[in-house]
């Protein structure tokens, strides 16, 4: 970068150069050089761009697991002391590495809050159509917090759910609907993924969720954890109760199931496992209550069959249409269910971190910063790459 721009490299540099942000999921510093002219700044060797990513529709990378990392890189951030404000999230600024990762970059105009305090008054920074809606205002006195992050990395999770999608509309328009807090999440169809977004993006900053809670979201949870939410939900006393079933619960249910009827149930399962648990005298009803019952009872009495069925194959909607229910029934605020909303969610198997030595071993780089450092350009389509 020009010497003429030089505070937003040197910014960055010295962000990157934080000791505590090497091991984590945001772009990894290399090494910095500087001439006459220019400063240098070594980075990790990326791939592309998120957006490069997305418009090529490819789909060797799983889109979960991308969306995590975006939010992990964001934890780096947030959850130092003191944080990070990020200011420019957008698709251009998230890399993919040679690993498949996503990995948050362009550090130029972020800042570190000073000690003891959680927000940062400056001008309006970022780009336009992915900035918060607190930042819109204009003028000398913007409040940047972790919420304005947040927001934006809202729209960045809907951009990767939806192919490149925004859940503010079109570029055009963007601005004022991001103003009015005007959103459609069509796109998407998983509800759960819908219900991280619409945590993420509300128009006012304090009903925005830190990002430690949106890594612990049910969008995040393993299949185990999913069917152990079943289990709960089918312990719940309205689920329980095998006679005069409200037939106004069972509504609310099925209105959340979106078209997805479960009245054929018993039709997934073996005809000898519908008769080994299936009560003789009562049988379970042919609704998604009396599923859930028939799934609890699979797995608290009868283990070893419950282990041979895969029960998200079978129902794949069925997580969501529940989860949604009871979140409007107020039951994942009240015990069981709350508890399983405080631990931190994985993803399936865990995403190797590289350390700093076995860092420089794949990547081939063994750059020293008492060496010097050798700095060649050359030309492509007219543009000027340092390498």
């Amino acid at each position: 970068m020009s010497k003429s721009n030089y505070d937003v490299l040197k910014n960055e540099e010295v962000l990157l150069r934080h000791p505590k942000l090497f091991d984590s999921c945001i772009v990894r510093y290399v090494d910095f050089a500087e001439d006459e002219n220019f400063g240098y700044l070594c980075l990790q060797l990326c791939e592309y761009t998120l957006e490069e990513h997305i418009s090529n529709n490819d789909g060797s990378l799983r889109l979960e697991e991308l969306v995590y990392d975006v939010l992990d890189s964001l934890r780096s951030l947030h959850c130092l002391e003191p944080q990070i404000l990020h200011r420019d999230l957008k698709p251009q600024n998230v890399l993919i590495d040679v690993n498949g990762r996503a990995r948050l970059a362009d550090f130029g105009i972020s800042r570190r809050l000073p000690k003891d305090q959680t927000t940062h008054h400056t001008r309006s920074a970022g780009t336009e159509g992915w900035m918060a809606t607190e930042t819109l205002k204009g003028g000398d006195e913007i409040r940047y917090k972790w919420s304005t992050d947040i927001q934006v990395a809202g729209m960045l999770i809907y951009f990767i759910l939806s192919g490149g999608g925004h859940p503010f509309g079109e570029p055009f328009e963007r601005v004022y609907n991001i103003h009015q807090g005007t959103h459609t999440l069509d796109r998407v169809q998983d509800v759960v993924a819908k219900d991280l977004i619409e945590g993420m993006i509300d128009r006012e900053p304090e009903k925005r969720q830190k990002v430690e809670k949106c890594l612990s979201h049910p969008f995040f949870w393993t299949s185990a954890k999913k069917v152990e939410y079943l289990r709960k939900v089918g312990n719940e006393k309205e689920v329980a109760i095998r006679r005069n079933t409200n037939q106004d619960l069972i509504s609310s249910l099925e209105e959340c199931a979106g078209g997805v009827s479960y009245n054929q149930w018993r039709d997934k399962f073996s005809s000898d496992l519908v008769k080994m648990v299936d009560d003789r005298k009562k049988p379970y009803a042919e609704s998604i209550l009396g599923l859930l019952r028939f799934i609890r009872n699979l797995l608290e009495h009868y283990p070893k069959e419950a282990a041979k069925v895969d029960l998200m194959s079978l129902f794949p909607h069925l997580f969501g249409c529940v989860y949604k229910f009871s979140k409007s029934q107020g039951w994942n605020l009240e015990s069981p269910l709350r508890e399983m909303f405080t631990a931190e969610a994985t993803i399936g198997p865990t995403r190797d971190v590289l350390s700093p030595t076995n860092y420089e071993d794949q990547v081939n780089l063994a750059v020293q910063e008492s060496q010097p450092t050798t700095i060649a350009t050359r030309s492509i389509s007219g543009d000027r790459t340092y390498i």
